[in-house]
Order: C-alpha cells, then structure tokens, then sequence
C-alpha cells in the first residue's frame, strides 16, 4: 500500500525543523544533517531516500532522524518509522525535499546540461545559441553510480595515473569535509558545470584533499572512459615543462594538457617557483575551461595566500568553488577507521580504535598509516590486538606528558591566565572587550583541540547555546584567514602550552 498517505506531513515535518534550525541561524547544518527526501509510505512507515549508509547512520546518531520521527508524531498523532532506501536519487525535486537540487550552498546538478555525447567535446565549440556543450555521460544511466565497481563498469581497467581506491565510495565525509565531499560529486556527476568549475581544494595535509579529487576522476573516467582525464603534482608537471623547454619539445607538452577534458592538479601553492609554468597553465586553463571541461586543484592553504601566482592566473582558480578541508572530528576518525576495516576484512577491539582516533587528530594519512601498522605487527608476530600492544606500537605518538585528552578546564584556565582575567569572567555575559576575546579564543581552542559538542562547549561558557557558540568560532576563524598575524601567534602559544600542560 503506497497512497502517499503521510507526503504531506513528511514535508510539513522537514519544512519545521528547517525553519527551526533557520532561525538559529544553522540552515546549513540542517541542510547537510538532514540530507534524505521522501518516496513513499504505508500505514506504518515512511520510506526516504538517503546518499548513502554512512549517512543515514550518521543522522541515526546525530538523533536527527528521532527528530524526524517526532516532529511527525505530533503532526500526525501515530508513530510512523522512517525506512531508507540508498543511493536513492528523486526523478524531482519539492521544495520541501531536503536534496542536493534544493539550496545553492549544496551541490547540483547543472539542469542545462544536454545529452550524452558519445566522443569527448571537440576543440571548438559553437556558441551560437542553439549550440549547446556536450555532455560527458548519461546521468539517467541505471548503470550511473558513485562507485566504479557499479554494474558493467567493473571490466573497465583502471586509469594509469588514478589511484584506483581513491572514490567516493571510500571517502568519510564528517563536518569537516561534507560540503567538499558533495561539492565534489556534484562536479564528478555533471563536468564543467558553471557551479563547480573550477574546484579548489585547499587545506593541511592528509585531510582528504587528493583522495576527492583523484575521486572525481575516477567518477569519470569509470562512466567514460574516451576521455582524456591527467592527474599530476606541479612540481611533477614542472618538471614536465622544464624538460619540454631543455629538449624544444614544448609544442608537444602545450598539445597533451590543452587537449585534456579533465584536469587533476595537485598542490598548486608550488606554482609560484615557475613564472612560465603559470603562463602556460593560463592557457590551458582557458582551453579546459571553455570547452566545458573539469578542472580540478589541491593547496596547503587559500588562494589569498599563495605569494607569486600572477592575478591572472588567481582569477581563474578562484573562478568555482573554493572550499577549506578540515581535520576531522573524533566521529570522523572513528568511522574512517570502520570503513578501513571494512575494506580490508578485518576486526580490531573498540578500545584500539578509540586510541588511535584519539592519538591522530590531525592527518587521516597518518591515523590510516598507524592502524595498518598495527594490524601488519599483530599479525606478523600472531598475536592478538590488545590495548598494551597499540600503546606500545603507538608509543612515539602519543603524547609522554600525559592521557592526550584535553579538558575545557585546562583551557579555560590557560586562557584566563593568559589574558588576566578569571574563569568566572570567560563564562560570564560580560560584552567588554577585554573579557568578549578571550572568550572567543578560549571557545575556538575547546573547538580545536577536545572532543566536546558545541553544544557541551556552550554549557561550559556558562549555558550559551549553539549559535553562540559557533559565533565565537567563527569570529576568530575569520581573524585567521585575514592575516591577523596577533591572533595567529596567541592562538599558536595557548595550544602549545596547553599540550605541553596536559
């Protein structure tokens, strides 16, 4: 039985909470947290159409899909479960569905798009009206799916310079790295969409940012594989072009990058040792561009930061989307850890896991590279894993000082020190500014460096709630990104004193 008894009340149900969570001012965290949208019902349950497990789990754990579920109750007066379906993708969009076509902020498909073209796009491209850009692949494909093992894609052989492991289907989206992962799909479904072309990915290393991009293009290429697809580091393709020069063969290196439909360059902050390299990337640039290619790029930090690229070639990068790549939170590295395991076949004790997402805060490499470290030693030497043997293979890790976990105590006491000014102060409703500082500070280290809600972070600032909380985040993260270098040298001696205090 599917009347779509309870559509109505779904959407009445989501278009609450939306306005709930608009009016503290988190459309965004709703937009992303509570990402599924109806398909059907019976007397008892709704089905919803979800991205995929880990995000349904997610949104299960968050309580966001209780949320759901009560807001419906008291519309309805019944309990009506909520049923997923993965890897679902609505025919349309409502403007009550909470779907990647619904917001600007979160990626969509490009609704201009033609058909399928069965050749790459050619050099030229009228741009009359009626001529419209060739489209890569079928997205209607039953065959269309995030992963490249999807029905009859698997016989394909892998592309040369992709690593073959580097998909969406392996990658672990958190709060850290959700709007990328999506920004990113949406470019690997639709190429050279206006809204997500170019992609800049910038952040610290080992925080995802080749993994998305090779993930694009092995989205791609698994779904049309004539197409001329290149990653390359810029020091590799540096060194590509210098040889080019030396051996008066640059006619060739300008044919085989201008030629290309997609794109993959990493780290480009290296660009600003080669003046002629950006010269040559200007054109490529351009030649990409306009004939609706991909183009995708990875930095260890924001455009607006990268000294010696010429504003030309700055206009270009910064032409798409720009988007920050953070450290994962401990959820994060947990599920990471999951999903590795996972791959792999293999089990480990809850409290191993715990360790090691508590020990690598800052580098997924690094929290991937410990685990299989791990795992080749207990097995190497047959042993079972156990707590003493993880502490004893992580011991240069973790922290000799003390447990590695960092209190909002600590902090705020470090930060009232710092600042002279008491506990009481940093908790206060105090507006001055001698007191509203610290405060910010004290609030974005909590953020940075424990592993509380900003939910709890507010409790502990005497009861604010989440959108003050994310406020004085945001404050001191804008502070950053303009440069104020004082805040950036406060910000450095707090969290090392308080590393070295714990």
């Amino acid at each position: 039985m599917s009347e779509q008894l309870y559509k109505e009340i779904f959407e009445e149900a989501m278009n609450l909470l939306r306005e709930e969570y608009k009016s503290a001012g988190n459309e965004n965290e709703f937009i992303l947290n509570f990402n599924l949208s109806y398909i059907e019902d019976t007397i008892s349950e709704i089905k919803v159409g979800v991205a995929s497990k880990f995000l349904w789990d997610r949104m299960v754990q968050k309580g966001n899909v209780a949320k759901i579920q009560s807001t419906i109750a008291e519309l309805s007066g019944q309990s009506i479960n909520l049923s997923p379906v993965f890897n679902f993708k609505p025919q349309g969009s409502s403007q009550n569905q909470v779907t990647q076509n619904q917001v600007s902020q979160v990626p969509q498909a490009n609704a201009e798009s033609p058909k399928t073209a069965e050749t790459p796009p050619q050099d030229n491209v009228d741009s009359s009206p009626k001529s419209q850009p060739k489209k890569f692949f079928d997205t209607d494909s039953p065959d269309f799916s995030a992963s490249p093992k999807a029905k009859n894609l698997s016989q394909i052989d892998p592309h040369p310079q992709l690593i073959e492991d580097f998909t969406f289907e392996n990658f672990i989206p958190g709060d850290n790295s959700d709007y990328a992962y999506k920004a990113c799909l949406a470019a690997a479904e639709n190429p050279g969409s206006k809204n997500y072309n170019p992609i800049l990915l910038y952040g610290p290393s080992g925080v995802g940012k080749t993994h998305l991009m090779v993930a694009i293009g092995n989205y791609i290429y698994y779904h049309n594989p004539k197409l001329k697809i290149a990653y390359i580091t810029t020091e590799s393709m540096m060194n590509e072009f210098t040889a080019s020069i030396r051996e008066r063969t640059t006619d060739k290196f300008t044919k085989k990058y201008r030629k290309l439909d997609v794109l993959l360059l990493d780290d480009i902050q290296f660009l600003e040792k080669s003046e002629k390299l950006q010269d040559e990337l200007f054109y490529t640039f351009d030649e990409i561009y306009n004939r609706k290619g991909q183009i995708v790029f990875t930095s260890d930090r924001p455009l607006k930061d990268i000294n010696g690229i010429v504003e030309r070639l700055k206009t270009r990068f910064g032409r798409g989307q720009n988007i920050d790549l953070k450290v994962p939170d401990y959820e994060t590295r947990l599920a990471i850890i999951d999903k590795k395991l996972e791959f792999q076949g293999k089990t480990i004790p809850q409290d191993v896991k715990e360790l090691i997402a508590q020990t690598f805060q800052s580098s997924v490499r690094e929290l991937e590279g410990a685990l299989s470290r791990m795992i080749g030693y207990a097995e190497l030497m047959n042993k079972s894993l156990t707590i003493e043997i993880a502490k004893e293979q992580l011991n240069d890790s973790i922290n000799p000082a003390g447990s590695g976990i960092i209190s909002v105590d600590t902090i705020q006491k470090a930060v009232s020190e710092f600042y002279n000014v008491s506990v009481d102060d940093l908790k206060s409703s105090s507006r001055k500014k001698t007191v509203a500082v610290p405060r910010h500070i004290a609030i974005y280290l909590c953020r940075e460096l424990t592993e509380y809600s900003l939910d709890e972070i507010g409790e502990e600032f005497g009861g604010r709630d989440h959108s003050t909380v994310i406020s004085s985040i945001n404050n001191i993260e804008d502070r950053l990104k303009t440069g104020d270098l004082a805040i950036s040298d406060i910000i450095k001696a707090l969290t090392k004193q308080i590393g070295k205090g714990n």
